[in-house]
């Protein structure tokens, strides 16, 4: 019998205190059997297990930064463990000869180990991108830029402005509470992080604040904008939808956890399930923006809105001087400034009041409207055939836009009267810039030579062959107060767009001549 056969194994060294376990294990003084399947294996299944309890918790009860750094912590403390559980079964193994044990089983181990080093080091390289986000975050990094909150001069509504960053539901609630006055936010937003869109919501929800968009609201941004008592949007604003994703997914990947939670702060606001299925397999890659008739069917607008509903151009105009600077970027105030400095001047002193007293945009705005009105048919009939002719058609396509499009516009346009609605904002955006572009015509072209001094019987005539078309009940609505005022929208609007559309079908070689009587006489 040889000597090794005879010998014992080494003394097991006492391990005494708190750490005595994590020692013995990492100096490999357990059995094989233990280090790898207790030590390791259930250790390695452990801590994972952890993270995945603990991580949903602290994105739903934290900022995002110190989710991330949660992240991290945990992350750093499972690859520890790993590491001495991993290195203390490698010890283990090499000791599991000198205790009797069999060369196979140690060498298998080693093995098991090596394949584990292996496959933790690919997760580790493939999941940088993971790392390098959630580290980005830990240090302060945010979805988008700071949020900005400005109280518009009516002092009824707050616009918040930037990224739904961690903190910016506390913002908006120390400013509401320096402004008591406040009723509706103006959300401008392309999103941030779904939790503080949550929280923005909750302030909203408790203090029965309307929410508008006059711009841009989209991903968390939208969460918040549900949240409003009243909720509307400019005609030409956009709200955009997508699915949510977490800190850390790579690509399209997202948690189920993700997609339910998503689900259901859309249905607790009452969204359809449809609405909501759509949103959820949008990619976060991607937007969708739904037309304002889906956004109203589906319940995400409460009402349609003419746009300039809050005081933008109050509170960024400090001046009159300003106001006319920002007028005169237009051509046609460039040149109505030039041509006619008290005709400019009494646009803009009608603006500047209104501007003054805090008004919205569309009273701003229609009270310079107005005197356009007053102001431009004087240089309208000193305009060539062919510019009033194109002008006339251009009314045409508008009242036809408008009807289609809004009937309160369309009813404003045919009979002024007075009421502040947004024609500009309502009307698509090339009818807009071909009506700028012939009144500013007018303004150069103008030509005293070509005014006229049309007498009753011809404007007799030309009126008679512009309602030569209509039926009676349309002339009743445009010449009698009374059915005017029991008229339908629809009835009003139609019967301007006959009479329009009387003038434009006047002979060609006859209607320049026709369309200056009628201005002229008008």
């Amino acid at each position: 019998m040889s000597s090794n056969a005879l010998a014992s194994p080494p003394p097991m060294p006492d391990y005494k205190g708190p750490f005595a376990f994590f020692r013995r294990h990492y100096n490999g003084d357990y059995s094989l059997g233990r280090s790898y399947w207790v030590n390791t294996f259930l250790v390695s299944l452990f801590a994972p297990a952890l993270g995945l309890m603990l991580l949903p918790w602290l994105g739903r009860s934290f900022p995002a930064r110190y989710s991330s750094a949660a992240f991290l912590l945990l992350t750093v403390l499972g690859l520890l463990i790993w590491f001495w559980a991993v290195s203390g079964t490698w010890a283990s193994a090499s000791k599991h000869v000198q205790r009797g044990g069999k060369a196979g089983w140690a060498t298998a181990a080693k093995l098991l180990i090596i394949i584990g080093v292996l496959r933790t080091a690919g997760e580790l390289v493939s999941g940088w991108p993971t790392w390098k986000e959630h580290i980005e975050v830990a240090a302060g990094a945010q979805m988008g830029p700071g949020a900005e909150l400005v109280v518009r001069a009516d002092g009824r509504s707050i616009l918040l402005h930037g990224g739904i960053n961690d903190g910016t539901a506390e913002q908006l609630e120390q400013a509401l509470q320096a402004a008591p006055g406040v009723t509706t936010v103006v959300l401008s937003s392309s999103g941030g992080w779904i939790r503080e869109g949550h929280m923005l919501a909750d302030v909203i929800r408790q203090r029965s604040l309307n929410t508008y968009v006059e711009g841009y609201c989209a991903s968390a941004c939208t969460i918040a904008f549900l949240a409003g008592r009243d909720r509307a949007a400019a005609p030409t604003a956009q709200i955009g939808f997508h699915a949510s994703r977490g800190v850390g997914s790579v690509g399209s990947k997202r948690s189920n956890q993700e997609v339910e939670q998503l689900r259901a702060m859309y249905q607790a606001a009452g969204l359809p399930e449809s609405f909501i299925r759509r949103v959820i397999d949008t990619p976060h890659d991607a937007m969708w923006h739904p037309s304002h008739e889906e956004l109203l069917a589906a319940g995400v607008l409460t009402r349609r809105s003419s746009g300039g509903e809050t005081a933008t151009i109050s509170t960024a105009v400090r001046s009159k001087e300003a106001l006319a600077a920002e007028f005169k970027k237009v051509e046609l105030f460039a040149l109505l400034a030039a041509k006619s400095p008290d005709d400019f001047e009494r646009v803009i002193q009608a603006a500047w009041l209104k501007a003054q007293q805090g008004a919205t945009d569309v009273e701003v705005t229609s009270a310079g409207r107005a005197q356009i009105g007053v102001v431009m048919p004087k240089f309208l009939v000193l305009a060539t055939d062919d510019t009033l002719i194109a002008y006339q058609a251009l009314i045409q396509e508008q009242l036809e836009a408008m009807r289609a499009r809004d009937m309160a516009v369309c009813v404003e346009m045919v009979l002024p009267s007075g009421q502040p609605i947004n024609i500009t904002g309502n009307m698509p955006r090339h009818l807009v810039e071909r009506e700028l572009n012939l009144l500013a015509q007018m303004v150069r072209e103008a030509n005293g030579a070509r005014a006229i001094s049309p007498t009753p019987a011809e404007r007799q005539r030309v009126g008679q062959r512009a309602a030569a078309r209509m039926t009676q009940q349309q002339l009743a609505v445009i010449a009698e107060p009374e059915a005017y005022r029991q008229s339908a929208p629809a009835s009003l609007c139609d019967a301007g767009i006959a009479f329009v559309a009387g003038l434009n079908s006047i002979p060609a070689q006859e209607r320049g001549r026709a369309l200056r009587v009628f201005y002229a006489g008008n």
